[in-house]
């Protein structure tokens, strides 16, 4: 079953198959850079932070019962669930312009050391909810040093076929801040939000290793494999932005079962620490 019209919307809703989630999170004692991209799942706030833990360089599944996930009212098959509105406000000044980006966060690679310059190889064979569409960011868990360096992969794409390697050159960016998209700025060969990816990839399945071109002299990171699914941008302090994704935005992002749900953050100013962020997310299923 599936919802096809404004009727099916309605009654879906008027018979109870709609859950919603209200979150709040706020960063840590360190400023965001402009420019740069963090993730939020590691922050403290509703839902719980994430400290990505696990043994080292294995895949580590992230899903419906992983506490730092917002909850979306659980399995439904076989009916589909959308997403339908969104809402996020910040009352810091610093905390606009900016973006936030719901992901469906499929899983991590944790532990990948930043003061290493030789390949690290990585164990476990992801099981995607997507068949196309996964992007990858590296994250960092504890603070890398300030050696310059690029960074390489090599990874299974989307239609199975491995030994894919990213397509130009990708620089990281030293940072003291837990949750920086270490490959994400404003720095000649930054990418952000994810790794690009080779051509004609219409996304990524599992990734076999990742090599720094030099040790950054201290920290590490972990590796993201996620699904974006939609973004809200936030242009004013204290006044809340608005999502409606079947008349705006006529979108409905699917919610797959098992979904786990988290947010990327773009920071467009110099976003002060201990910044709060606050909205919702609102699903329905028929």
């Amino acid at each position: 079953m599936t919802i096809t019209s404004y009727d099916a919307l309605i009654s879906a809703m008027t018979t109870g198959q709609t859950s919603r989630f209200d979150f709040q999170k706020i960063t840590g004692a360190g400023a965001y850079t402009a420019g740069r991209w963090y993730e939020f799942t590691s922050l403290a706030g509703s839902p719980v932070a994430n400290a990505f833990t696990g043994t080292a360089l294995n895949w580590q599944v992230c899903n419906g019962s992983s506490a730092f996930g917002m909850y979306n009212g659980g399995d439904v098959s076989p009916s589909k669930k959308h997403l339908v509105n969104i809402s996020a406000v910040t009352a810091a000044g610093t905390g606009v312009p900016s973006q936030l980006m719901l992901v469906d966060l499929q899983g991590y690679y944790p532990g990948i050391s930043m003061n290493s310059a030789v390949a690290q190889n990585l164990v476990g064979s992801p099981a995607m909810r997507y068949t196309h569409g996964v992007r990858a960011s590296l994250a960092i868990t504890t603070a890398s040093g300030a050696t310059a360096h690029n960074l390489s992969m090599s990874y299974t794409n989307s239609d199975a076929v491995a030994g894919r390697s990213l397509p130009v050159t990708v620089s990281c960016t030293a940072s003291a801040i837990v949750g920086h998209i270490t490959h994400a700025g404003v720095a000649a060969n930054n990418y952000g939000p994810y790794l690009p990816l080779a051509s004609g990839d219409k996304g990524i399945s599992s990734v076999q290793s990742v090599t720094l071109s030099a040790a950054s002299g201290s920290g590490a990171a972990a590796l993201m494999l996620y699904k974006p699914l939609a973004t809200i941008p936030l242009t004013t302090t204290s006044v809340a932005s608005e999502r409606d994704l079947v008349n705006q935005l006529p979108s409905l992002p699917e919610i797959k079962d098992d979904a786990c749900l988290v947010w990327l953050y773009f920071a467009g100013a110099a976003t002060a620490a201990a910044s709060n962020f606050v909205g919702h997310t609102e699903f329905v299923w028929g």
